[in-house]
C-alpha cells in the first residue's frame, strides 16, 4: 500500500464518544474535509481516572502516535484524565516532537511538553456571560457557585468569570458562596443535601460549572420534592446532551467547541495562531431558571435521543454475540461481523485489523491483517504503523479503536465516516462483542487453553471427556468389587528429554493415549485422567495383574502419536486387585509399583548408548513386522551385530532378538483385543509368513494361545 498524497492529521483523545470530544471533532473534521486533509482519531474507549489493570492493554492504541505517516497532531488534553495514559501520550509525542502539535484545553500538571501550543475557549468569559444572564435577565443578586476540583485551574477560571460578572454589577464577591466539587453528579447530590437539610440557606440561584453536577443536584431535589426554579434557580455549563433525562429541563451554556476544532486545523496548516481569539459560546435556555426552552433546541435533542434509542434497541436484541460463538475460523468470523454492520450508525468503511499473530501470547508481530467488514475484499497484510493504505476516495475521518481481551492485544477496529461524525457509546458493546468473540475463537483453536481447563466439570476431565479423580472415586464407591482391578498408566515420565515437543503436540499425544486407555477399558469399564500424566481404569477381569499391564502396554505401543513424541520407555503400568480396599489405598499401591518401574527406567537411562538404542527400540515397536529384516536394524545402529546384542541386553535387560519378538506379540495383543481380524490375518500383519510359527511365539510370550487371549479379553 502506498502513502496517500494527502496530509494526515492525528487527533489524540480519550473516550471520544463523549459529547465534549464529539463537538470538537465535528469542527476538526469539517474543516479538514474542506482542506482535503484526512483525520485519524486515536482514542481509547474506556477512560477511568484511576488505572485499571484490565484496561492497560487497551491503551496500546496510543502506540499509533509513532506512525511516521501522521503530519501533525491535535491533542484534546482535558479528555485524558488518567496519569498513566498521559505519560504514554507524552512519550509518543516526545518521539514525534518534530511534527507540529496543537493542544485544545488548559495546561495540566505533569501533562505538558515544550512543544505544546494551547488554544481553548475561555471558561472565564463563558461563566461571566452565564452569570450575567442570571443578573440581568432575572435580577438575581444572591448567587452560589459549585465548581470542580480545587486543584484544577479550570475550576478557578470559572470562579473568576463568576466574580467578574458580580463585581461588574456592584455585587460583592463572597468566597463563602464558592463550593468545590468533583465535576460529577456526586457533587451536585451533596450540595443539594446541604440545602435541603438547612446546613446552607437557599440562594436565589446556583451556578453549576458543568452539567453533570447540575443533574445530580436536580435529581436529588426531585427525589425530595423541592420545586425548581421556585426554591432557587439552577444553571449548568458545557451542555451535556442529557437534559431530557432530568427535571426540570436544565438551562445551560454551550461552549463553542466546534470553533475550537476548526481553529486547531487552521493553525496546523499555518493559517493563523497569534491572532487566535477564544470563541464565544451561547446560552441553551431551559426551565430550571424560569426562561423556558427554545423549540429548536428541544427538537434537536429529541432527534438525537430517538436515534440513540433506535441503535440501543437493535444492539440490545441483536444475535451478534451468539453468532460469533459459532464461528470456527477467522473467515467465518469476519463474515459474521459483516452480517451485523447495521449496528453501527452512519459508518462508511469498517475494518478489523488484527496482528498477524493476534492469537498468540508472545510479542506481537509488526505486520497486521485487515478484514473489510462492510464489503467483500481479500484480507490485506500491512505494517502496524501504516495508515495511508486505508485512505482512498475523498478526505475523511478515520477512528482507530482498540481490540483487546484482558492483557492480550488483538489489534484495532478502524471506522471511516464520509461526514463529520463519530461513533456513539453503544459502539463499545459492539467492540466488546468482537473482542470476546475473538478470544473464544482463539480458545477453540488453542490446545494450551484446553489443557488448563481440566476442572470445569466436577466429575469429568475436559480434555479427554473421561472421569477426573473425583469422578472415578465416586464410580469406585458404587462398583461391584468382585474381580475388579485398578490399573494405573503413567506417561510422559521424563519431560526434560522432550523440551522440543511443543504444547499442541504434547496434547495430541495425551489425546492419543486417552484413546488407547479407552480401547483397553472397552465399553463396560471405567477410565479417568486424574492429572496431566496419569490415567486410571477400573476393570472387571478374570485375568491377573500381569495380563492387564501387558495388555495396556501393548495397546499404547500401537498409538504412534504418543510413541513418536515420547518413546517406548516413557510410560509405566501397574495393576492392583481391588477386593474391598479403600480407594486411597489402591492409589498408594499403584503409585508404589509405578515408582519402582520408573526407578528401573531411570537407571537404564544412564547407559552410555541409551539414546541411540532407544531410537532403535522405538522403531522396533512401531514397526514390528520389519524386525525380521535384522540387517536393516543393524545398519540403523551402525555397529556390529555382536556389539548391538551385547549393549542392547545390558541397557534393556532383554536380548535384542527377544525384544523383537515381544514387539510382534505386543501388536498381536493389540489386534486381538481391538479388532475382529482372524489369527491368520493378525499373523500376517505382524510380519509372519507362517501362522504356526506366529502361534508358537505368541504362546511363548503370553502363556496362552491367541484365541484364548481374545476370549480372556472379552470375558
Amino acid at each position: 500500500m502506498q502513502k496517500s498524497h494527502r496530509t494526515i492529521y492525528g487527533v489524540i483523545a480519550a473516550s471520544v464518544a463523549d459529547i465534549e470530544q464529539k463537538e470538537i471533532l465535528h469542527g476538526i473534521i469539517g474543516r479538514a474535509q474542506k482542506l482535503d486533509i484526512d483525520i485519524v482519531v486515536i482514542s481509547n474507549i474506556y477512560n477511568p481516572i484511576e488505572t485499571s489493570q484490565s484496561l492497560v492493554t487497551e491503551n496500546k492504541v496510543y502506540d499509533r502516535i509513532l506512525s511516521e505517516e501522521i503530519d501533525g497532531f491535535i491533542l484534546i488534553s482535558e479528555s485524558i484524565i488518567n496519569k498513566d495514559i498521559q505519560k504514554k501520550v507524552l512519550s509518543g509525542l516526545e518521539a514525534r516532537k518534530s511534527v507540529p502539535l496543537i493542544v485544545i484545553g488548559t495546561p495540566q500538571p505533569d501533562f505538558e511538553l515544550e512543544t505544546f501550543r494551547y488554544i481553548n475557549s475561555s471558561d472565564c468569559d463563558d461563566i461571566e456571560e452565564l452569570t450575567e444572564h442570571l443578573i440581568t435577565e432575572h435580577g438575581f443578586t444572591d448567587i452560589d457557585i459549585l465548581t470542580g476540583y480545587e486543584c484544577i485551574e479550570a475550576s478557578h477560571k470559572r470562579v473568576e468569570g463568576y466574580r467578574t460578572a458580580l463585581e461588574k454589577h456592584g455585587i460583592p464577591f463572597n468566597a463563602d458562596k464558592v463550593f468545590y466539587g468533583d465535576f460529577w453528579k456526586t457533587s451536585g447530590v451533596s450540595q443539594a443535601k446541604k440545602y435541603i437539610s438547612g446546613e446552607l440557606p437557599y440562594p436565589q440561584a446556583l451556578i453549576c460549572t458543568n452539567d453533570y453536577m447540575a443533574y445530580g443536584l436536580l435529581d436529588e431535589f426531585l427525589e425530595n420534592d423541592v420545586e425548581i426554579p421556585e426554591a432557587m434557580a439552577v444553571v449548568g455549563y458545557e451542555y451535556i446532551r442529557e437534559r431530557q433525562s432530568h427535571s426540570p429541563l436544565l438551562t445551560t451554556y454551550q461552549r463553542n467547541r466546534k470553533a475550537l476544532g476548526e481553529a486547531a486545523v487552521d493553525i496546523l496548516t499555518g493559517e493563523r495562531y497569534e491572532d487566535f481569539i477564544p470563541p464565544k459560546g451561547h446560552l441553551i435556555k431551559g426551565e430550571s431558571c424560569g426562561c423556558g426552552a427554545v423549540r429548536s433546541d428541544i427538537k434537536s435533542e429529541l432527534e438525537y435521543l430517538r436515534t440513540k434509542q433506535t441503535y440501543d434497541f437493535v444492539n440490545l436484541f441483536s444475535q451478534l454475540d451468539q453468532r460469533l460463538t459459532e464461528c470456527r475460523n477467522i473467515s467465518e468470523f469476519a463474515s459474521c461481523c459483516w452480517d451485523f454492520r447495521f449496528l453501527i450508525r452512519n459508518v462508511d468503511k469498517l475494518y478489523m485489523c488484527l496482528y498477524d499473530n493476534w492469537y498468540d501470547e508472545g510479542e506481537k508481530y509488526d505486520n497486521m491483517v485487515r478484514y473489510n467488514l462492510l464489503t467483500y475484499e481479500e484480507p490485506i497484510i500491512f505494517h502496524k504503523n501504516e495508515l495511508s493504505g486505508f485512505m482512498t476516495g475523498k478526505a475523511a475521518p478515520y477512528y482507530i479503536c482498540p481490540l483487546f481481551f484482558a492483557d492480550r492485544e488483538l489489534g484495532y477496529v478502524l471506522l471511516r465516516y464520509e461526514v463529520p461524525d463519530s461513533f456513539d457509546y453503544i459502539f463499545r458493546n459492539w467492540l466488546k462483542s468482537i473482542s470476546n468473540g475473538l478470544e473464544l475463537l482463539r480458545m477453540k483453536n488453542d490446545i494450551r487453553y484446553l489443557t488448563a481447563c481440566q476442572n470445569l466439570s466436577e466429575l469429568h476431565d475436559s480434555l479427554t471427556s473421561m472421569y477426573n479423580e473425583t469422578g472415578i472415586h465416586k464410580a469406585y464407591i458404587s462398583a461391584d468389587k468382585n474381580e475388579l482391578y485398578m490399573v494405573m498408566l503413567r506417561i510422559c515420565l521424563f519431560d526434560e528429554d522432550f523440551s522440543a515437543v511443543n504444547e499442541s503436540e504434547k496434547v495430541y499425544a495425551v489425546l492419543d493415549t486417552a484413546e488407547a486407555v479407552k480401547q483397553f477399558c472397552g465399553k463396560n469399564n471405567v477410565c479417568a485422567r486424574t492429572d496431566n500424566n496419569t490415567f486410571l481404569c477400573l476393570v472387571k477381569s478374570q485375568n491377573d495383574e500381569n495380563f492387564l499391564t501387558q495388555l495396556m502396554s501393548s495397546i499404547l505401543c500401537q498409538h504412534t502419536s504418543y510413541i513418536e513424541k515420547y518413546s517406548i520407555d516413557s510410560f509405566v503400568c501397574a495393576a492392583v486387585r481391588c477386593v474391598d480396599k479403600p480407594f486411597s489405598k489402591l492409589l498408594d499401591n499403584c503409585g508404589e509399583l509405578t515408582k519402582k518401574e520408573i526407578s528401573r527406567l531411570s537407571v537404564r537411562r544412564r547407559e552410555k548408548l541409551y539414546k541411540k538404542l532407544l531410537e532403535l527400540r522405538n522403531y522396533i515397536y512401531m514397526n514390528p513386522s520389519m524386525t525380521f529384516k535384522t540387517d536393516k536394524l543393524h545398519e540403523m545402529f551402525g555397529g556390529s551385530s555382536g556389539h548391538l546384542r551385547a549393549v542392547y541386553k545390558k541397557c534393556f535387560g532383554i536380548s535384542f532378538h527377544q525384544d523383537c519378538i515381544n514387539a510382534r506379540v505386543a501388536k498381536a495383543r493389540y489386534l486381538l483385543s481391538t479388532t475382529a481380524l482372524t489369527v491368520q490375518q493378525i499373523a500376517y500383519d505382524c510380519g509372519y509368513s507362517d501362522t504356526k510359527y506366529f502361534m508358537r511365539q505368541f504362546v511363548q510370550g503370553t502363556g496362552i494361545t491367541a484365541n484364548q487371549f481374545r476370549d480372556a479379553f472379552n470375558a
